[in-house]
């Protein structure tokens, strides 16, 4: 690199390419005058698995190399990188030596840059910072500086910070209550005794009192109040408010000093009032739905809600949340739907399983639906899934809760002649409407078979080593570990399956053997198995990730997401994505060794 224009040609090329992309050319110049051009033959190496590093790391300007894992026998392929990826970018994490050893598969040319210089180019440009660690780590919030703030990174302290709470006594009379509100224009007071918030009055609320007759005006207001009061400290994200107000009905929310009724009143929160950080009242879509009056209707909601939850995917880390909202919303429409066709029936309990049982459900693909019930029919159920916009319908599975235990029971006996691989999913159930008494009889005996042993969990430990994630993305296409070359990321069978059908397998091995996300299962491993927990912590992140890469892939081509064409995924999507698969490996692994059996 001897002349100015050199140093430009190679600064142009870096450009083009993470994470160089994100920084100033004047600053590239000055990084390519330091550094070096290297040429390696095929299969030569260029370095060597726990070898210190150089003062300098690679960027391939031409050709290809291969990383393997030496230290197994025989060593393993972990890796293949091409034109623009680089050589120990793992250094700036704390990475002493090298991860792999890595040798040239064609004639190979790098661009050696030093080190020293880059690293304060990271302090510089928090992009290109983020970038480099995923390198190392699955990282699930990535989203690029300067935009919008989203619901997850939103305190309401932020949000509603010169809004002043309504509020009088309990006792006070539902018609100067009603003035009140009047006077003031506000939609909700708060309703205090002894100085302690006691319940939130809505306009709604009076709405209703008219409505049914209005009948003694001077009774106290608190007889009207219709839901039960939701309060929040201001350190809450507007997320798990929005989360808190649809888990409990309620069109309001109360902040007060520490997030219990006890303290000091700050604020109330009304769905209009979080309108500065959503694009449309993800309450109020819940409010709608509830109120339905057909199928149309119900289905321009759902369109509605997939609209919005596709706005606010901003990055990995809104995945879970968002998740739990889209559950709020397949609940309410299956709920709407029971209604409409006139199935609620006491005597049955209906439950979600596979991916909506464990809330993991966020393109429109229709929940999987189990009956238990002596009446278990649903005739028109299927039909009006459709209806409502959801892909894939399929119908639900219906038995009485004998029958339902019995099949528990020949799965977890006989898994082989029961092919118990096939109900997996079935694991993962969980009540969403009707009496909860039939489900908690059925988790009772679910808990018994299993602590009767039978060798099922080693049987379905081992089943989930059947399902592999990619070994890495070279050249535009997916790389399969079979060595099978694709031009499609197969995401549901290659990274979330594996993930869930492991998660699975802990939560069961430790008593807990339904209803409950993956995410939630692996974080509950990890406080379990605390000597592995950073495997559990990484293979938790990696699954937000593989969500949110799954619901904005199926939530834009109105598809499952089950497959991710390769163009909508970015050189950094790639990237931590592959740091995923690394992740999902170490999971693997970990779970075959049988040894975690003994401390579970």
């Amino acid at each position: 690199m001897q002349t100015a224009a050199i140093a430009y040609r190679v600064a142009d090329f870096l450009k083009q390419h993470p994470p160089f992309e994100f920084m100033d050319i004047a600053d590239l110049v000055a990084l390519v005058a330091r550094g070096r051009v290297k040429f390696h033959e095929a299969d030569e190496y260029i370095c060597w698995q726990s070898a210190p590093h150089a003062p300098w790391f690679y960027v391939i300007q031409q050709g290809s190399v291969s990383l393997w894992d030496e230290s197994v026998n025989p060593p393993t392929l972990r890796d293949i990188r091409g034109a623009g990826d680089s050589i120990g970018l793992e250094r700036f994490n704390g990475v002493r030596a090298s991860l792999f050893s890595v040798k040239a598969t064609s004639d190979v040319v790098l661009y050696a840059l030093d080190a020293a210089a880059f690293e304060p180019l990271l302090q510089r440009y928090p992009r290109a910072a983020r970038f480099v660690v995923a390198y190392s780590a699955v990282t699930a919030d990535y989203e690029a500086p300067g935009e919008r703030s989203y619901p997850h990174q939103i305190f309401l302290s932020d949000l509603l910070r010169d809004r002043v709470p309504l509020h009088c006594p309990a006792s006070t009379p539902i018609q100067e209550a009603a003035r009140l509100l009047h006077e003031a224009g506000a939609q909700a007071i708060a309703l205090t005794r002894a100085g302690e918030l006691d319940a939130i009055l809505t306009a709604g609320d009076l709405l209703n009192w008219v409505a049914a007759g209005a009948e003694n005006p001077r009774q106290p207001a608190l007889n009207i109040v219709s839901s039960e009061s939701v309060t929040v400290s201001p350190s809450t994200l507007v997320s798990d408010c929005v989360l808190a107000m649809a888990e409990a009905g309620a069109h309001t929310a109360a902040i007060t000093d520490d997030g219990s009724p006890q303290s000091a009143l700050q604020r109330i929160i009304t769905i209009p009032s979080l309108t500065p950080a959503f694009g449309d009242h993800p309450v109020a879509i819940l409010r709608e739905i509830a109120s339905a009056r057909d199928v149309e209707t119900l289905r321009a909601l759902n369109e509605r809600a997939r609209s919005w939850i596709l706005d606010n995917l901003s990055a990995p880390s809104a995945a879970d949340w968002l998740a739990s909202f889209s559950d709020f919303v397949n609940r309410s429409i299956v709920r709407r739907l029971l209604d409409l066709l006139e199935l609620s029936q006491a005597r049955q309990s209906w439950c979600f399983y596979g991916g909506a049982g464990r809330q993991e459900l966020l393109t429109s693909v229709a929940p999987s639906i189990a009956i238990i019930g002596d009446a278990p029919a649903a005739p028109g159920l299927e039909s009006a899934l459709s209806g409502c916009g959801y892909l894939s319908v399929e119908p639900p599975a219906a038995a009485t809760l004998d029958e339902w235990k019995d099949r528990f029971s020949g799965w977890i006996r006989d898994p082989i002649r029961k092919e118990m691989y096939r109900s997996r999913p079935f694991f993962d159930l969980r009540p969403v409407n009707g009496p909860r008494q039939a489900f908690s009889d059925l988790e009772t005996h679910l808990r018994a078979e299993l602590a009767a042993g039978h060798g099922f969990l080693q049987l379905l430990a081992n089943d989930c080593l059947a399902s592999l994630p990619p070994l890495t993305f070279f050249r535009d296409l997916v790389v399969e570990e079979s060595g099978e070359v694709t031009d499609r990321f197969r995401l549901e069978s290659s990274a979330l399956q594996p993930l869930a059908d492991v998660a699975r397998v802990f939560s069961l091995a430790a008593g807990k053997p339904l209803g409950a996300s993956t995410r939630s299962r692996l974080e509950a491993a990890g406080r379990l198995l605390q000597s592995q927990d950073n495997i559990f912590q990484e293979a938790a992140d990696t699954m937000s990730v593989m969500l949110f890469h799954q619901a904005r892939a199926g939530l834009r081509l109105r598809t499952s997401g089950a497959e991710v064409p390769l163009p909508m995924l970015s050189r950094h999507d790639r990237q931590v994505l592959k740091s995923g698969f690394r992740s999902i490996h170490q999971l693997l692994e970990f779970t075959a060794s049988w040894e975690w059996l003994e401390a579970v």
